[in-house]
């Protein structure tokens, strides 16, 4: 059967980091030492170990990033205030061009040379933002503003700056936008219920929105590129997990936590059912990983454990060889 294997642990154990690339060719970068400092740490990951590349210039948690392990991009977060810092990896970190609106717990899609950050907040106690930035390569341009102001909000793992969608989020807004790279259009269709630090993934025409904290649902719905529908909802509830997959048809959610406490089990849709997966090692909220990455084979990493400290385990999952526990859930 598939399994989750342990690989080297991430030498700084940390939470709310972001990451790049795929399974044998990872990028971790920033987060937190809970209790303790934001970090600028950041590591390469060949499939099998870690190793310490160049430091972020800015330390700081809540950020957003991109790209590949040798073309990331990471922007806004928090350094203990919100702000502005872009940096673009190359084999090391350089500053990018300044953000032009401080934000962290916004959404960022696309690439190194083209994507956009949208909405977020740009203050510690939460201060909503309504803009969009694009990025270049070189420096940020204003893009059309998103017309529901958000953070913590639902976003496409396979979006592109021509083509991203952003959905739910803080507030319990149900509205759903689509972005064409020069504006956003609120579309008709709405979640069926608003919440925020959902599990998203998908595209476009294509997105999943999957359970949340606020409220703790297991609902899940799809969109289509025009409306939400429900489908077959979650064995339990869950949220701040992490998405393998960005096929609508084919994702894993590993981990995360409920009100309960925090996951080991992870889970798999096929476009119809839930199955149940096997579980992975270490049960942990607040974790990074290889979100593009086919459900194949996937890596996740760091994150916060039910004792209030950071994780440094790595864990990857190969389904070459996957039998499945097929377990179908009526919908509710």
């Amino acid at each position: 059967a598939a399994a989750w294997a342990s690989g080297e642990n991430l030498p700084t154990a940390t939470k709310d980091l972001a990451g790049a690339g795929l399974q044998t060719a990872a990028l971790a970068f920033g987060g937190k030492i809970a209790p303790g400092p934001v970090v600028a740490s950041s590591y390469s990951y060949d499939g099998s170990s870690w190793t310490a590349t160049p430091s972020l210039s800015t330390a700081r948690e809540h950020l957003e990033g991109v790209g590949t392990s040798t073309a990331a991009l990471a922007a806004g977060g928090s350094t203990g205030s919100v702000t502005t810092a872009t940096e673009e990896f190359g084999g090391s970190w350089t500053a990018g061009g300044v953000l032009p609106t401080a934000t962290q717990q916004g959404t960022m899609v696309g690439t190194q040379t083209a994507s956009f950050y949208a909405s977020g907040n740009n203050s510690p106690g939460g201060g909503r933002t309504a803009s969009t930035e694009e990025y270049d390569g070189e420096g940020w341009s204003a893009g059309g503003n998103v017309n529901t102001a958000r953070q913590q909000l639902g976003a496409q793992n396979g979006g592109t700056l021509t083509a991203g969608i952003i959905f739910g989020g803080n507030g319990g807004t149900t509205a759903t936008e689509d972005y064409n790279g020069t504006a956003w259009t609120t579309q008709p269709g709405t979640l069926n219920d608003g919440r925020w630090n959902a599990i998203g993934t998908g595209t476009q025409t294509a997105a999943v929105m999957a359970g949340a904290d606020n409220p703790a649902t297991s609902n899940v719905e799809e969109y289509n590129g025009t409306s939400w529908s429900e489908v077959n909802n979650l064995p339990g509830v869950r949220y701040s997990g992490a998405t393998i997959g960005t096929a609508q048809t084919d994702y894993i959610i590993a981990s995360g936590q409920n009100p309960g406490g925090y996951l080991t089990n992870s889970v798999r849709y096929d476009g119809t059912t839930w199955a149940t997966s096997p579980s992975n090692t270490t049960a942990r909220s607040l974790l990074g990983g290889s979100s593009q990455q086919p459900t194949s084979a996937g890596v996740i990493y760091g994150g916060y454990l039910p004792s209030a400290s950071n994780s440094n385990a790595t864990e990857e999952f190969n389904a070459e060889i996957e039998t499945l526990n097929v377990e179908t859930l009526t919908q509710s």
